[in-house]
Order: C-alpha cells, then structure tokens, then sequence
C-alpha cells in the first residue's frame, strides 16, 4: 500500500549547499530519483531537480538496490530482509505485487532493453534473473560454483550478452573473484580472483574495460574484459575507506566511487591517471548506492544519519544540494538510488 507522506512543507525543502540546486532545478539534470530506505523499509521518488518528494512506498524488509527497467512504467526494489522484490507502479508508487527471490537478494540491475532484471543473490551464489514481462524469477544462474561464494552485484553489458558478477566469500576477509558469464544462457565462462571481498564491477560501454571495488582493500582495480577470463591490468587506486558502488561519467574520463565509511564520502577517481579526489557530504555518517544524470555531470547519493539524497558536482566536487529523506514512513538509511531522466509531473 503506498504511503503519501502527509509531512509539512518544510520537511521537503531541500538544504541548499552550493549554487545549482535552486528553483530552477539542475541544468541538464532534472528528472526522477528513486531511493530506498533499508531502515523500516520504503522507496521515495523525488524530483532531481529541487528535492521534493513525489510518493512514498512501503516495501519488504531490508530494501537494497532500486530500478526502473527502460520501457516498463515500474519500479523495483530488491528486498533483501524479505527475500523478494517489490514492484511499484512508477507514477504512484502503488504496490503492484512482490516476487519471491533468492537468499539476500542484494544489489541490481535492469538490461538496456528493460526486458530483465539481474540481481546478486548474496545470501549464496547465484544471480536471480526477473523476467519484466511477467515479473517473474525465471532463472538463477549459478556465478562461482564454490558453496562458499557469495554474489554481490551484477553487471549487464550494453548489447545484452555479457554479465559480469562479483563473489565474496562467506569469510568476506577471504579473497574473492569477479565473474563472466553468457548472459542469455547464464553459462559460467570464467572467475578471476580480484582481492578481498570485492564489492562492484563495471564494465565501459565498449565492453573491453572494467573497474572492480575491493572493499577490504579500499581500493579500485581495472580490469581487461576484451576475453572470456577478466584480466587484472595491474592498474589501482586507493579511494577510500570501503568503496562500493561505481558508475562513469559519460566522456569516461571519471569513475564516481561511493564509500561505506565514516564520515560520509565520495571519490572521484582519474580513469587515465588513477588520482582521486575525496568528495566529504557534510553532517553524515556514510554513504548507500549513487547514480549520475544522462548528462554526467550529477551525482545523485544515498546519505545516512540523518537520512538524505546528495547531489555532487562531478567536475568540481561541489555538494549542490542535500534532501532531507522523508520522515516518516522512512528513516535513517538510504541505501539504493536510481536516476529517472523523466519528470513524473
């Protein structure tokens, strides 16, 4: 059942930190932010460019990762306390139906196409694949044959055939692989050890280059995808304690880095020279998952303690704007976001 947050005016007014974020929105960033809440378990659309929250849903328990498959008018969370996923009707937020998942599912992602969704199961080691046409778990397919693997998060290349996963291992301290995998026939291809308790692996849009995150490492790997076995090319950088999730701005010159640390920051991170750039999100404890604007120039970032969604400047690290998470039905964890180019209204 949807929840339309009944708060005063002045719980959506957004915390204006640098020019940008006005009334007048975010110059070739306005749209749709849809956010999860892990805390009492919700997702919020807001819009991109001046804060204010469009619907508020409650979802299952634990909700993780958030998004909404090109061409289908829905918005899914992968519920990780409940062991399934919610459906929610993107305009309204109304509940359209849940769809029983594997243990844990964690973090997801939508083909180009909006035809499937895949997501890290990471109570084990298979990816759970969603069928959007019937909204349907239709197969898992197994990324580290090892019982002791753990999928995490997922990847699905542009032209739809291949998936790459990263493995932890149930001893996150132990070190785990980054997966390849056919993706129209789930048939496992190859596992590469990358370091301990890799966490995000992104694949360039010409399908040859990868970035994994190695949280226990804090550090970020390139990887060569040009074969069916990613290769480490021996290129790193340290950027910050606990990375995660990882998206690149469109000229491919930037890989925006989130980190689980104290206190809340991004990095920015040189894709030719390595450099990184510390972005702090002020009066925060850490950060959940981010996604940028069509343009590249935005990063949109789930922020905890208080609950929030920053926005950052991907050229000069500026932090534009800070909105408040609404309170109640969500609280103090912001966790998966997803970016929308469409207003709602």
């Amino acid at each position: 059942m949807t929840i339309k947050s009944r708060l005063g005016a002045l719980a959506f007014l957004p915390v204006l930190l640098a020019a940008g974020a006005a009334a007048g929105g975010l110059p070739g960033g306005n749209g749709t932010v849809f956010v999860t809440e892990r805390q009492l378990g919700s997702v919020a659309a807001f819009d991109a460019g001046t804060g204010k929250v469009l619907w508020v849903s409650r979802v299952g328990a634990a909700p993780i990762g958030v998004t909404q498959p090109h061409g289908t008018g829905k918005v899914y969370s992968s519920d990780e306390g409940s062991n399934q996923m919610s459906v929610l009707d993107r305009s309204t937020g109304d509940l359209l139906r849940t769809i029983p998942m594997g243990p844990l599912p964690h973090h997801l992602l939508a083909s180009a196409n909006g035809n499937f969704i895949y997501v890290g199961e990471f109570g084990h080691n298979e990816i759970g694949v969603v069928d959007t046409s019937v909204d349907e778990r239709v197969a898992g397919y197994v990324a580290n044959p090892l019982p002791a693997a753990r999928t995490h998060a997922v990847w699905i290349t542009r032209n739809g055939e291949d998936l790459y996963a990263t493995n932890s291992r149930a001893d996150r301290s132990q070190p785990g692989d980054v997966a390849h995998l056919d993706a129209r026939t789930g048939a496992l291809l190859c596992n590469t050890i990358v370091g301990a308790d890799p966490s995000e692996v992104l694949a360039t849009p010409d399908g040859n280059t990868g970035y994994v995150s190695v949280r226990r490492e804090n550090k970020v790997k390139e990887l060569d995808l040009s074969g069916d076995c990613p290769v480490l090319t021996g290129r790193e950088a340290v950027v910050g304690t606990m990375p995660d999730t990882l998206r690149l701005t469109n000229d491919g010159g930037t890989l925006v880095v989130t980190l689980r640390g104290t206190p809340a920051q991004i990095s920015l991170m040189d894709t030719r020279s390595f450099a990184v750039q510390l972005v702090d999100i002020p009066g925060h404890t850490t950060t959940g998952h981010h996604w940028l604007s069509a343009n590249g120039k935005y990063t949109f970032v789930a922020v905890e303690s208080p609950g929030g969604l920053a926005v950052v400047d991907n050229e000069t690290g500026a932090v534009l704007a800070d909105y408040p998470y609404p309170v109640p039905p969500g609280g103090n964890r912001p966790h998966g976001v997803y970016y929308l180019p469409a207003a709602l209204r």
